[in-house]
């Protein structure tokens, strides 16, 4: 009997006090192991379902940017808001899913301008033509529309004539080449702020298209302001943006379930290097515990600059020199709880430049609208604040403690909306020291040459690799995947 105990001993406690995954002599290797719980890497992991994928994430729970908090009967969103009509993976995954989307109702864009707030996209409109005329309005679209008619989305892009050259110039120049009457200059200022945590004269051209023309899809030309009435009018509700009831965090939180233990989350990943024909991944789970993983293909779904730092042991060379060229800027959303609410006439109020808010977000308009009965229960009302600098190279939000931060925003909010400061409650304030990967002059001749970049099984995703959104940060895990799959087919 004794000897029976000595030899369970010798065999399987040696097994048992390890965790899977632990450095031992025969560690377990995985056919990806993927860095990263944001969108990119939750998509890749999803797509790569047929294999034995372990995902590593840093906080608590999975989403990054994409993440939706909760505050009573509120659910509000700690980062992105919204994005635009899913397609392609992306659309095939939500349904998969079984996820309910829902079109935001109009107005889903107001617009704060001296005093004055223009209302949904013809109030937009009405804007920029009260402050030059019809005719240099109907040449802004016809200029944007010409030009995105030539567009791509990365990998499918031909950088060539006309494109090329937008990448090598900022938006600011281009706005001047074309003799824009400053009004544009300065509407289109906010919104590359909160779009891109950037000025027009920091980015590329070719960045801003997508987003700018997507205000003039379809649109044709009017000749007075009745008619562009008629053209811009929003009374069926088609507002081209989209999200779910409790936010885009949605997303996040029914990947997580679907993948469940192949996440493993309160696990910060310290390096990363290669071991013969294996990648070993070195992590620290739960603050202290030392832990390392193999595989034969890692994916790095996360900032440009946490994957230089954890794969410098990895990387090509070209994919450092590309990587070390990406910009950050940061943001912070500070959530505002109050006993009424401070904004509920649309889903978006984008606030004039000279203050540190772009955009005010009623956290439960999406709610309001398609489920109606919760407004009936509702114990407080929640606004989501975007704060975001200047430039990009302003790093003070980061820097400022949450009281002074928190206090910023209070009264700049009552300088837009007097009285609002003495209704709030409670407040959550979230910061992003990488939270717009900057798209700079150059940017897509950068992300054309990651995408060529052979790693050799060190596989790269994120919004920087494509375009600085949700849909796009999830267009980059599939394509992630597929170079996984790939190289493990090979």
């Amino acid at each position: 009997m004794i000897h029976f105990i000595i030899l369970f001993l010798i065999c399987f406690l040696p097994c048992a006090a390890l965790g899977a995954g632990e450095v031992n002599d025969t560690p377990k290797v995985y056919d990806v192991v993927i860095v990263g719980g944001g969108i990119a890497g939750l998509t890749a992991a999803y797509n790569l379902d047929d294999y034995d994928v372990l995902l590593l994430e840093m906080k608590k729970e999975v989403g990054g940017r994409a993440s939706t908090g909760q505050y009573r009967t509120v659910s509000f969103a700690r980062g992105a808001e919204y994005l635009g009509k899913p397609e392609d993976a992306l659309a095939e995954m939500i349904d998969e899913l079984g996820l309910t989307l829902r079109e935001i109702p109009a107005p889903a864009d107001i617009v704060f301008r001296g005093g004055k707030f223009y209302v949904g996209e013809l109030g937009k409109a009405r804007l920029l033509v009260e402050k030059s005329n019809i005719g240099e309005f109907n040449r802004f679209a016809r200029r944007l529309q010409e030009m995105y008619d030539t567009y791509d989305e990365i990998p499918d892009i031909s950088l060539k004539g006309e494109l090329a050259r937008m990448d090598n110039i900022t938006a600011k120049q281009w706005f001047d080449e074309n003799h824009f009457p400053q009004i544009y200059h300065e509407v289109y200022n906010v919104t590359a702020r909160g779009l891109f945590g950037a000025a027009l004269d920091e980015i590329s051209a070719l960045a801003v298209l997508p987003e700018f023309a997507f205000d003039f899809d379809g649109f044709e030309g009017v000749d007075d302001e009745d008619e562009l009435a008629l053209e811009l009018s929003e009374t069926d509700g088609s507002t081209g943006m989209y999200t779910f009831d409790k936010g885009i965090g949605a997303i996040p939180v029914a990947l997580s379930q679907d993948l469940g233990d192949s996440i493993r989350t309160n696990t910060r990943v310290t390096a990363i290097a290669r071991v013969g024909e294996l990648f070993e991944v070195s992590c620290i789970e739960n603050g202290n515990k030392e832990l390392s993983y193999r595989a034969e293909a890692v994916i790095i779904a996360t900032s440009a600059a946490v994957a230089l730092d954890i794969g410098d042991g990895a990387l090509s060379g070209r994919q450092r020199q590309l990587l070390s060229s990406v910009e950050y800027a940061p943001y912070a959303t500070i959530a505002l709880f109050s006993d009424s609410p401070i904004f509920d006439k649309g889903f978006d109020l984008a606030i004039e430049d000279g203050n540190i808010l772009t955009d005010i977000y009623y956290a439960s308009w999406v709610a309001d609208h398609y489920l109606p009965r919760k407004g009936e229960n509702r114990d407080a009302w929640g606004s989501v604040i975007c704060a975001a600098p200047k430039s990009y190279r302003d790093h003070s939000l980061l820097e400022l403690s949450d009281k002074e931060l928190l206090s910023e925003v209070l009264v700049a909010i009552d300088k837009v909306l007097p009285g609002s400061s003495a209704h709030v409650v409670g407040h959550e304030i979230t910061r992003f020291r990488h939270g717009f990967p900057v798209m700079t002059p150059g940017s897509y001749q950068r992300m054309v040459e990651l995408d060529k970049v052979d790693g050799q099984g060190l596989i790269l995703a994120g919004d920087y690799l494509i375009y600085p959104t949700f849909e796009a940060a999830a267009s980059s895990g599939y394509l992630a995947a597929e170079k996984a799959i790939e190289w493990l087919s090979d």
